[in-house]
């Protein structure tokens, strides 16, 4: 046998062990302590199998059945499987080795006890290292001792007290048999329900964060008498919701906060904003209509669904519509080509709004015919264009770098900063002093869950604050990757 955690600084010599009074031999085997008993390796190992069967599986040489049985006395068969692949846990080499020998005489390879123990866990309870045969399983084999007490415990049988407690501690109902946890309180749910109607019902309470107890076991059976043979979670929830057993979903807490959604630049963002909140919002409630027309949401998740849908639509920023007439504006065209130049079913929602506010159209037209409209929605004409296209990527780039330049520019000279001489400078002013003196890499600094930015003198280990929030940090950047170009 393997030590327990107690014995692990106790000398072999010093403990003493006897069986039915014949000293046993303790020693240490890699690290852990364990028995030598004389005899040879089958009979000794047979011995401990006769010792588990007689006190745990066969008192009074009656058969128990596996939910009968304490979670502890199970795992000691098991404990037996597990040895059998390590027998020198249990015997000496030379007992291994002698029945080695006698296994060959017999025309075996060498000693199985694991293939022994197999065969005597049938001839004796009838099931081998997989398991008996569950009891309302619906013939499934398993070794998992809480698998026969759940659904024994659903079935109604009468699981001793002792067994129940085992697992009113241990919590070993988890995972796939969590539809089982409420049986081991609750009496009047034992034997009231089918399985296919207590799993349903026990996996919708749990999910709903709502307990069933004895105070309202009765009920729940009362009402899954309603339900079909075979309910599915949905349409059980859809039943204790009706009946005023389930609660509304409650909202999100994020939803509980107000979001500064901006204010549109022009007309052009506020339409867009509108057009792409209306086709989410449109889209989702489409969605839901068809999950619940499926039978894969039940009304709570659909209620709510179509509640985040319609609240989401006036949560929608204008960010990006400000952004993108912005780029219009500017004739950034490598960002409205992105965004624009690209098959009918994508950014369809942008191309609308563009169409309503401008009145070109983008979609169901020629690629060419396409590209030509968003340079002139830019405001270039054919020959701007092929100005524009003519361009290397590398000039591109640079127009880019320089358009990125003016923006962290004009950001760095709304905010100041009061040198170490007394001056007050604008924050670009600051950046373009700093780099001419040689400050040349921007470097970053974790400080708890937040980061520290710098503006860094590689020679003279220097080191001046840089903040993104004063466009400082932006416009650095910005300004070292045009230099680097």
């Amino acid at each position: 046998m393997r030590s327990n955690t107690f014995a692990a600084g106790v000398d072999a010599a010093d403990i003493s062990l006897a069986f039915f009074g014949h000293p046993v031999s303790v020693t240490r085997f890699n690290g852990r302590l364990t028995v030598r008993s004389p005899g040879t390796a089958t009979s000794i190992f047979l011995s401990l199998l006769d010792e588990i069967d007689g006190a745990y599986f066969r008192p009074s040489f009656a058969a128990l059945v596996p939910w009968q049985i304490r979670r502890e006395h199970w795992q000691l068969l098991y404990l037996a499987f597990d040895l059998a692949r390590e027998p020198l846990y249990l015997f000496s080499s030379d007992q291994v080795a002698q029945a080695n020998e006698e296994a060959g005489r017999s025309g075996r390879h060498r000693l199985n006890l694991f293939e022994l123990l197999q065969q005597e866990s049938e001839r004796r309870f009838g099931f081998r290292y997989a398991g008996p045969v569950v009891e309302g399983g619906g013939g499934q084999r398993n070794g998992r001792h809480e698998v026969h007490v759940a659904y024994a415990l659903a079935a109604g049988k009468p699981v001793p007290q002792p067994v129940i407690d085992d697992y009113t501690s241990l919590s070993k109902f988890d995972s796939d048999l969590q539809w089982a946890k409420p049986l081991l309180a609750v009496l009047e749910l034992r034997g009231a329900l089918p399985l296919s109607k207590l799993v349903p019902l026990a996996n919708v309470m749990r999910h709903s964060k709502q307990a069933i107890t004895s105070e309202n076991a009765a009920l729940l059976v009362m009402l899954m008498r309603l339900a079909p043979n075979e309910p599915t979670t949905v349409e059980v929830d859809d039943l204790l919701y009706e009946r005023g057993v389930l609660e509304s979903h409650p909202l999100p807490e994020l939803y509980m906060k107000p979001v500064d959604i901006g204010q549109p630049s022009c007309k052009f963002a506020e339409v867009l904003r509108r057009t792409l909140a209306d086709h989410a919002r449109d889209g989702r409630l489409a969605e839901l209509d068809n999950a619940r027309a499926a039978g894969t949401l039940s009304k709570r998740d659909i209620e709510l669904g179509k509640q985040l849908a319609i609240l989401d639509h006036g949560r929608a920023t204008h960010t990006y519509g400000n952004g993108l007439a912005k780029a219009i504006q500017a004739a950034d065209m490598s960002y409205l080509l992105s965004v624009l130049d690209r098959p009918d079913d994508a950014n369809r929602s942008t191309k609308q709004a563009v169409r309503e506010v401008f009145g070109i159209k983008l979609i169901g037209v020629r690629a060419a015919s396409r590209r030509r409209a968003i340079f002139e929605l830019a405001g270039m004409d054919s020959v701007q264009q092929a100005e524009w296209e003519s361009l290397s990527v590398s000039q591109r780039e640079a127009r880019r770098v320089a358009r990125e330049i003016a923006c962290a520019r004009e950001a760095a000279q709304m905010s100041r900063v009061r040198t170490a001489d007394g001056a007050v400078l604008t924050g670009a002013e600051w950046v373009d002093r700093s780099i001419a003196e040689g400050f040349s890499q921007i470097v970053s600094v974790r400080q708890g869950t937040s980061v520290r930015y710098a503006l860094a003198d590689p020679v003279r280990h220097l080191q001046v604050s840089l903040r993104a929030t004063d466009g400082t940090l932006a416009y650095a950047r910005a300004s070292l990757e045009q230099r680097a170009s």
